[in-house]
């Protein structure tokens, strides 16, 4: 045998032993999650600039969220936390209603929507009278039901006035807000 034969035969036993090793590092054996080994499981998503929305038993559009971030609260729990929210209720339909926040939180199933920081609700469409525009700190949006609830104190802005309040239900669809506070009354735009 020639000297560049045994080079040739040297360079082709040096690159199987080098794949032979490889393999054998790379080889793991699948590894079986113990019981509370949370490491394992399947990740949690994360995402920037989200667009989500959902339509209603009859095919219309019934939520439209706007989001910087939307992530699962817990790997496989289906749960969705929102950063920088805004939201339009109904888009595109005569009842419409815009909605915005600092955080959201979508629990599973999909019938609620959860508000805080900085919430704002208003109806899209402006009426020829003012509208109004409710501010407060948490707001709880029950899409089945059509109805927006909080115990928190609200502002309700409405031309140049403002109504203080500590909590308040609205019915989105008929378009009236009960006050809940020691204050007992009812605004229809």
């Amino acid at each position: 045998m020639t000297t560049s034969r045994w080079r040739q035969a040297a360079a082709l036993s040096g690159f199987g032993l080098l794949a032979a090793v490889t393999a054998w590092w790379g080889y793991r054996p699948e590894e079986t999650p113990e019981a509370g080994n949370q490491s394992l499981a399947a990740p949690a998503y994360s995402l920037r600039s989200a667009v989500l929305e959902e339509t209603g038993p009859d095919g219309r559009w019934r939520l439209h969220i706007e989001t910087e971030t939307a992530s699962e609260s817990a790997p496989g729990s289906r749960e969705i936390d929102l950063q920088g929210v805004h939201a339009q209720y109904h888009p595109g339909s005569p009842d419409a209603w815009r909605l915005q926040a600092k955080q959201g939180h979508l629990p599973a199933g999909g019938h609620r929507l959860l508000l805080s920081g900085g919430v704002e609700l208003e109806p899209v469409v402006r009426r020829e009278i003012a509208s109004p525009r409710i501010s407060t700190t948490r707001l709880a949006l029950d899409l089945e039901h059509e109805r927006a609830t909080t115990a928190a104190p609200v502002t309700i802005h409405f031309g140049p006035h403002d109504l203080g309040a500590i909590g308040l239900t609205a019915d989105m669809k008929a378009g009236t807000l009960r006050l809940e506070s020691a204050l007992h009354g009812t605004f229809q735009h």
